[in-house]
């Protein structure tokens, strides 16, 4: 362990590694207002993890750019990548060096005949946006190495490999059970998304790829479907999402001691062998991570139910005002009122009130880092057991039966409230039932993120227990809504396909405007 923490404070002492000498791209400063304005208001209307945000940008880009036509004797299209991340402020103007072009182009010129391979079938799509992911993964890693995020998986991945049990039922070979145990860590400590896990999977099966030989092209490209297919059904597994949650209850435990590091990066050594200045690091590491949290609950809390308000809002004058006038000949102002209240308020309720032991959860965390800096085998020793199916055979019938009789409790008395108390009419009900759903999934949702600082496990009471027997099948409705609702986002889809284009191509004119005008200032 003393091994990783060494590398991993001589990464964060490296930094970023942005060369200082040579020749640097650089964009004029009205393209960078422009171009990041426009990715604020993108990154509005489509919320995503903020580590995320450069690699969707490379992947739309990417995406875009395939389909125009371009004059590569005026400007690469490694350039043109690169100057549209410093646009948009994902990148630093004046500091990357222009030798990035290069790696760039040689990378989108590896993968041309890769897409050149994809069959124009039914799954010519799926291929393509497959290639895409990988292919972003590799350009954003190509411009920035996250080194020390990849030390830390490796730690976490050395740690969580020696004290796995892997249970009676798991009939995997070793080789197997590391790369389940490698894609649970990406996804739990360095919250890698379906693309990255892509890109990371497909270097494990084709290591050379960042200088592939011929031999080795030739080999990818024969066998291109294949390899996409076992690279799916290993992230896909069925033990991943359960190797996920274990994972996560650990990953605290590795982000305090990267906090740590990263605080006192020169000193991290001597910290480290301290028990008593390592007790104190890392409750400060950990109780930053929990004010951390707090602001980000607060603010994605807060956007939901503005968001949420609204919706109501302009649903109650688009539908519900009309039909009470015009259908039942007078306005229900209560039910008018609840329905356009009720939700947002229930929201606030559900997503503000969550609660982190942070006492004992903070000392527990301490212990893990203290016991595995010590190489005591025993701090986090745990069991991967295959959880058995309970909706099988008689028992699984009966199960079924009462959750059935939940499902028809908790929407009976919901609904009997509403239109035998409050006077609700069939309108207003389905649309207070449809909201109460997806509310108390997403809010459900949101208590949940903080299982990713909790390493100590929480004890249900009774009244809790009574109330998830009940609240599931709203849960379960409200999921299946939101999976069964339309996928495209309409607004995204608007700035991607209607405003991007022409917006970035006007940005590209302001550029070389700017720069055929200094041009000629030169040649005064």
């Amino acid at each position: 362990m003393n091994k990783h923490i060494a590398t991993l404070a001589r990464l964060v002492q490296e930094g970023n590694g942005w060369e200082q000498d040579g020749e640097k791209i650089t964009v004029s400063k009205t393209s960078r207002t422009a171009g990041s304005a426009y990715e604020r208001v993108r990154n509005a209307v489509e919320y995503e993890e903020e580590h995320l945000l450069r690699r969707n940008a490379i992947r739309r880009i990417l995406g875009r750019r395939r389909t125009m036509d371009s004059d590569e004797a005026i400007q690469s299209r490694g350039e043109a990548i690169l100057r549209e991340l410093i646009w948009a402020k994902y990148l630093p103007n004046k500091i990357v060096p222009a030798k990035k072009i290069k790696a760039v182009d040689a990378i989108l010129n590896k993968y041309d005949s890769l897409f050149e391979r994809v069959p124009d079938n039914k799954e010519h799509q799926e291929m393509e946006d497959w290639l895409l992911d990988v292919l972003s993964t590799e350009v954003e890693y190509t411009i920035e190495s996250p080194k020390s995020g990849e030390a830390l998986a490796t730690m976490m991945f050395e740690a969580m490999r020696a004290h796995i049990t892997w249970g009676v039922g798991t009939d995997l070979d070793e080789s197997k059970k590391d790369l389940l145990t490698y894609i649970a860590i990406h996804r739990a400590l360095l919250k890698s998304n379906l693309a990255t896990l892509r890109f990371r999977v497909f270097m494990l099966y084709v290591p050379d790829w960042h200088r592939p030989s011929a031999k080795t092209k030739r080999a990818v490209e024969e066998r291109l479907m294949g390899l996409i297919q076992t690279i799916e059904n290993d992230i896909r597994h069925p033990y991943a999402d359960q190797l996920y949650r274990l994972m996560r209850r650990y990953a605290l435990v590795f982000w305090a001691m990267e906090d740590v590091i990263k605080e006192h990066p020169d000193e991290a050594m001597e910290i480290f062998r301290d028990d008593d200045r390592l007790k104190r690091s890392i409750g400060t590491a950990v109780s930053e991570r929990y004010k951390v949290f707090r602001k980000k609950l607060y603010r994605i809390v807060g956007r939901a139910i503005i968001f949420l308000f609204l919706t109501k809002m302009l649903l109650a004058l688009i539908l519900e005002v009309p039909y009470d006038l015009y259908v039942l000949g007078a306005l229900e102002t209560v039910p008018l009122a609840i329905n356009v209240v009720f939700h947002p308020v229930f929201l606030a309720l559900i997503g503000l009130t969550v609660r982190i032991p942070a006492g004992r959860n903070t000392a527990l965390v301490t212990d893990h880092v203290r016991k595995l800096v010590n190489d005591e085998s025993a701090s986090m020793e745990t069991i991967f057991k295959v959880k058995k199916p309970w909706t099988q055979g008689t028992l699984g019938a009966v199960f079924s039966s009462l959750y059935g009789l939940t499902f028809i409790v908790s929407y009976g008395v919901v609904a009997w409230v509403l239109t035998a108390v409050l006077n609700f009419n069939v309108l207003s009900t389905a649309l207070f039932l449809f909201f109460f759903s997806l509310v108390t999934f997403f809010g459900i949702k949101i208590r949940q993120s903080v299982r990713e600082l909790l390493v100590v496990e929480r004890q249900g009471g009774i009244i809790g227990t009574i109330f998830d027997f009940f609240m599931l099948p709203v849960v379960r409705v409200g999921r299946w809504i939101s999976l069964q609702s339309p996928k495209v986002n309409i607004f995204i889809f608007f700035l991607d396909f209607i405003v991007e284009a022409p917006f970035k191509l006007a940005i590209e004119m302001i550029e070389g405007w700017v720069a055929f005008i200094r041009e000629k200032k030169e040649e005064l």
